[in-house]
């Protein structure tokens, strides 16, 4: 299996991700730990100083972890293999590193589009991925959405990937549905 120039607990680029995180242990094996961003780190590493204080110290106290088994297991099957992908690249990644990002996407083969954004572009960029989701859609053939008003059919087909930074995907498989009036 192919890997990717630095994973993002160890040997990716110089990043402060390493000493930024807080590991939780919990039972079972080694790996079954989850891993918080610490707060005084998040709004630096996460989100690149894009938002006021107010708001980082929100998400840093609501943050959901990632568990470790996430960043050490193999994938067993990837959607980017066997259905067309996009991918939104945050040119100011401070958490994963914007050349693994670009060497995913490529990888993948994926439609990339950059953004001058933090890690959790989301947050900070949404119309940059509720752009790139609706371009998703409408380069995909057969189209995703081909609607029309009353009791016309709606038809749904094909399926994408939209990868944006590159720990949330968002996949979409269709299929045709109808509508009644």
């Amino acid at each position: 299996m192919a890997k990717y120039p630095g994973s993002q607990l160890t040997d990716g680029p110089k990043a402060p991700v390493p000493t930024a995180l807080y590991p939780v242990p919990l039972s079972g094996s080694p790996t079954n730990v989850d891993l918080y961003m610490k707060a005084d780190k998040f709004d630096d590493v996460f989100l690149s100083d894009r938002v006021d204080a107010a708001r980082a110290n929100e998400l840093a106290a609501t943050q959901r972890p990632a568990n470790l088994a996430t960043n050490i297991e193999p994938t067993k099957a990837v959607a980017w293999k066997t259905i067309p992908s996009w991918f939104l690249v945050a040119t100011d990644d401070r958490t994963i590193g914007t050349q693994n990002l670009r060497f995913i996407a490529k990888r993948a083969g994926s439609t990339t589009v950059e953004v001058n954004a933090p890690h959790d572009v989301m947050e900070t960029n949404s119309d940059d991925v509720t752009a790139l989701i609706l371009q998703a859609a409408h380069d995909s053939k057969p189209s995703f959405a081909s609607t029309g008003g009353g009791a016309q059919t709606a038809v749904l087909g094909g399926a994408a990937a939209v990868a944006i930074g590159s720990d949330t995907f968002l996949v979409v498989r269709s299929r045709r549905a109808r509508r009644s009036a």
